[in-house]
């Protein structure tokens, strides 16, 4: 059913993809379509309208998402999807499951989180500005800060040679 779901959000992000006023109407898109890429659409859609209703809601979000994306970010988007697709299949399932581990990972990390708040309420104030700061700076300067850290801790920089930093 997972598969189903992605594949519909894909459809999703294609039907919702380019400039507003530019893009013919789904209606259009389908009857320009070859007969067998709109059957394949069709059946997409139909296991989309058959998924519980919890479902089709993330669906629907995930399209609003992908709606208030920037064109060039959903461009990046589509061209990684099409590398993936390109993939061999045992290279996806070796990503795959690089994935699964790293969100759970993740999971391991706000769950500890979550228990450090508990003990420690009055620091969520200062955890919330502090990750409203990093929102707000660029891909440059989270980029600066992230090499900061990393030469502050002992580790390399993008740039070094290969040493230790001091």
């Amino acid at each position: 059913m997972r598969h189903t779901w992605m594949r519909a959000a894909a459809l999703g992000l294609w039907l919702a993809g380019g400039a507003a006023g530019a893009q013919p109407t789904v209606r259009e898109q389908l009857e320009r379509m070859p007969p067998e890429r709109r059957a394949r659409l069709l059946e997409r859609l139909e296991a989309l309208r058959r998924l519980p209703p919890e479902e089709q809601a993330r669906a629907r979000a995930n399209l609003e998402r992908w709606r208030a994306l920037p064109p060039e970010e959903r461009a990046q988007l589509r061209e990684t999807l099409q590398a993936w697709k390109a993939l061999p299949p045992e290279e996806r399932r070796m990503l795959r499951a690089q994935m699964r581990e790293r969100d759970h990972d993740r999971g391991e990390a706000r769950r500890r989180l979550r228990a450090y708040l508990q003990a420690h309420p009055e620091r969520e104030a200062q955890l919330r500005e502090n990750l409203r700061r990093w929102r707000e700076l660029s891909p440059e300067q989270r980029q600066v800060l992230r090499e900061r850290l990393r030469h502050r801790r002992g580790g390399l920089s993008a740039g070094d040679s290969g040493t230790p930093a001091p």
